[in-house]
């Protein structure tokens, strides 16, 4: 008899918690680092560094594992944060939750502190970043070795960027540093000299990076130069002064998503950041992954035609993806076999994600989907699939 897949999530989440935070930070920061306040009425603010939102809009980031009924509540604003299920931010609850859907380890990324970049002072985004990457990497420490951090940087200033790579590198199961897919610095691509000391950090000290995006407008991007944020479309509860920037989660996501990754993936690849850094590691997140291989193509095929234009390339734009590169796909996508037997990407380069506890998880039934979706491919892919390339990407122990 076939022992059971054992399955690795490549891209789960963590929500930050309410007011934990607060003892991560130093005394002159506390009254204005991430923090949930309840005021007389009882209504819950977010509070960071100067702005003050309403925190029930951000209840929906946990729908992930509702029922219809709780959907509808916080959707419509009528749950509170605090009142939210503690596996969105206590290591014990989230091992429950994994057990629930067959899952062995989780690497987390954050849910709002993916973005930051409004923030007026550097400093503090630094400070935001130390303390969140502190109380993360004590969250996993009580995982029993299957919850893995990963770390948020103030990437824009690389240089505490990079400060931020190099100290993290030393912090108990943090496996990799996350950065927007963005052209964050005055739509500078990742390709530009700016961003150097970041990719130069996390070769130096082997920590992937995960390029994650956001539905938010907060950035240079897809979101922003296409006005998909003023579009008017939802009903979900924002200020008028919405400092994240979105009317709605539809169109910014799935336009944005994969339009700023591609991006991403063409300055990497034929960019040449990967040329100059070969031992970087890195991985395309929470965008579907169908589209890679006729990207991929694309990019090769220009390479070969308008060669001059990227003189500096070595190879094919298609070769560093292969040797430097893991996408992520959704469990259900059915596009996930056919990537797999691609020469251009391969069963090797790709993982999946559950997104828990996010809306779009399919908690509980994730690995069932997975399993479903690669039952065609042979063993040893589904392996790769299912644990092992996650494992090689962010260095796991699998025997833990």
């Amino acid at each position: 008899m076939t022992d059971p897949l054992l399955f690795v999530d490549g891209d789960g989440h963590l929500l930050e918690p309410p007011t934990a935070l607060i003892d991560y930070a130093p005394p002159e920061h506390k009254h204005h680092i991430w923090q949930v306040q309840a005021d007389d009425d009882g209504v819950e603010w977010l509070v960071l560094e100067d702005m003050r939102m309403e925190a029930a809009v951000m209840a929906l980031a946990a729908a992930g594992g509702f029922s219809e009924e709780e959907r509808v509540r916080s959707h419509s604003g009528q749950m509170g944060y605090a009142d939210l299920p503690d596996y969105c931010w206590e290591a014990e609850a989230r091992l429950e939750a994994l057990d629930a859907d067959d899952i062995a380890h989780s690497v987390l990324y954050p849910t709002m502190l993916l973005t930051f970049q409004h923030l007026r002072s550097l400093e503090f985004a630094e400070v935001q970043c130390r303390a969140y990457n502190d109380w993360l990497s004590d969250v996993c420490a009580k995982g029993r070795g299957r919850l893995h951090g990963v770390a948020i940087l103030p990437h824009l200033d690389p240089e505490r960027a990079a400060r931020e790579v190099r100290r993290v590198a030393d912090l108990p199961h943090i496996v990799g540093v996350q950065v927007r897919p963005n052209p964050a610095m005055d739509f500078k691509h990742l390709n530009h000299d700016v961003y150097e000391p970041i990719w130069a950090a996390a070769e130096e000290v082997g920590l992937p990076v995960g390029l994650h995006p956001l539905c938010s407008a907060d950035l240079p991007g897809a979101i922003r130069g296409l006005q998909l944020n003023k579009l008017g479309t939802s009903d979900i509860p924002v200020q008028d002064q919405d400092d994240f920037g979105s009317d709605n989660i539809f169109f910014t996501q799935i336009i944005g998503n994969p339009v700023d990754m591609m991006t991403a993936v063409t300055f990497m690849t034929a960019g040449g950041v990967l040329q100059r850094h070969p031992g970087l590691k890195v991985a395309f997140l929470e965008a579907n992954g169908g589209w890679i291989v006729p990207w991929l193509e694309r990019l090769d095929h220009h390479f070969e035609i308008y060669g001059w234009d990227v003189p500096w390339l070595e190879m094919a734009p298609s070769a560093y993806f292969r040797r430097q590169c893991w996408i992520s796909f959704d469990v259900d996508e059915s596009t996930l076999a056919f990537t797999a037997r691609s020469p251009l990407v391969g069963a090797d380069r790709i993982l999946w994600a559950s997104d828990f506890p996010h809306p779009d998880a399919k908690h509980p039934g994730t690995t069932a989907m997975l399993a479903e979706s690669i039952a065609e491919l042979p063993r040893a892919d589904q392996e790769r699939i299912a644990g092992r390339n996650a494992a090689d990407l962010y260095g796991l122990d699998l025997e833990v």
